[in-house]
């Protein structure tokens, strides 16, 4: 029995050596804690005080390119302002020039056409009597503008008014 009295005071005196050593190294522990809380403190205040730099420098540089595109802005407006004023101001002196064409056709007399006109429609009677002509030889649309060097779309328009013509005429 005196041996398990002397295990449990060689227990007690080891618990007491381990709990001395243990709080000293907490409070070093807690310094270094502490010490490391601070150096992270301001570690962090410095990366929020590079971030904000970083903020003002990029706020800077947008103002300055808003104000640049702002300018440009303004000045197309102003660019396409005045030539808005051109196009109007060529719009109304061809107006006028138009209205003195029309005033100046009115006055003349209608009587007999121009000799160029009345060349050009000779030409035109002549060009679809043929047409008419090469149609009544059982030739399609195709081959007459071919054979009279014209578009398949002139042919056409040619029957179109002639048939209108003549729905023209009948109802009459």
């Amino acid at each position: 029995m005196d041996q398990v009295y002397l295990i449990l005071i060689g227990t007690g005196i080891i618990m007491m050596l381990l709990a001395f050593f243990l709080q000293k190294k907490t409070p070093d522990d807690a310094v270094a804690l502490s010490t490391q809380r601070q150096t992270d403190k301001a570690e962090t205040e410095k990366s929020l005080q590079r971030l904000s730099k970083q903020f003002k420098q990029e706020i800077a540089l947008l103002s300055a390119e808003w104000q640049e595109t702002r300018a440009d802005l303004l000045y197309e407006i102003d660019f396409l302002k005045k030539k808005v004023e051109q196009l109007e101001q060529q719009w109304n002196e061809r107006a006028a020039q138009a209205q003195t064409a029309v005033s100046a056709e009115q006055k003349q007399p209608t009587g007999a056409l121009p000799a160029e006109e009345d060349v050009d429609m000779l030409a035109l009677r002549e060009r679809y009597r043929r047409v008419f002509e090469l149609s009544r030889e059982g030739l399609s649309p195709d081959e007459i503008a071919k054979r009279l060097g014209a578009g398949r779309g002139e042919i056409d328009l040619i029957f179109t008014l002639a048939q209108k013509n003549e729905r023209g005429l009948a109802d009459a």
